[in-house]
């Protein structure tokens, strides 16, 4: 059973390494007007394609790739979908646009926020976002950080998204105050 196992595994590993660049530079596209992240949209139609390669790994390459490329697609407008139901409650529209007015500015936005704020956000994150968020940021990669919590990659990918979804709900406060603050003393 486990010789059938450890065979299935590397037939879907070899899988991933043939589609995961031409997917990754669709997920760019994807992603680039968006704060999801490229490699956590690969992820998770990688997650959506575990069930399902029974099937696919009978299809030639390309009908593969066909379906890889619409899950994501499908994917990404789920995503797109959920932000702008979010979007509409959250009490922090106005800050959020004016944000998104220039990356620049978002950038500049974000500068306000102090180290110490940001490490106090960190650690009001639950504990397995915290802790994957501190082990992604130290450099470790997805399947290092899958390997250390004993869990699927796209579990991991799953946990940033969250996590930084949580740090900017954290921060938008902070950042809105800095601003407001920088603007009485000019």
């Amino acid at each position: 059973m486990s010789d059938l196992f450890n065979r299935e595994r590397r037939r879907f590993e070899a899988f991933i390494r043939q589609h995961r660049p031409s997917l990754l530079g669709l997920a760019r596209r994807l992603c680039a007007r968006s704060s999801l992240e490229p490699d956590d949209l690969v992820q998770e139609t990688f997650e959506r394609a575990l069930p399902e390669f029974g099937h696919l790994k009978d299809r030639t390459d390309s009908a593969a790739a066909a379906w890889l490329c619409t899950t994501m697609t499908n994917r990404f407008l789920d995503y797109c979908r959920r932000q702008r139901t979010e979007s509409r409650g959250l009490p922090h529209l106005a800050l959020v646009q004016d944000m998104a007015g220039s990356p620049a500015d978002a950038q500049e936005s974000w500068e306000l926020v102090s180290t110490d704020a940001f490490q106090k956000a960190v650690e009001r994150l639950k504990p397995h976002l915290r802790d994957a968020y501190r082990l992604h940021a130290e450099g470790k990669r997805y399947n290092a950080i899958a390997e250390h919590f004993n869990v699927p990659v796209g579990t991991v990918g799953s946990w940033l998204t969250l996590a930084r979804r949580d740090l900017k709900e954290l921060l938008l406060p902070q950042v809105a105050v800095a601003r407001e603050q920088g603007a009485t003393s000019s």
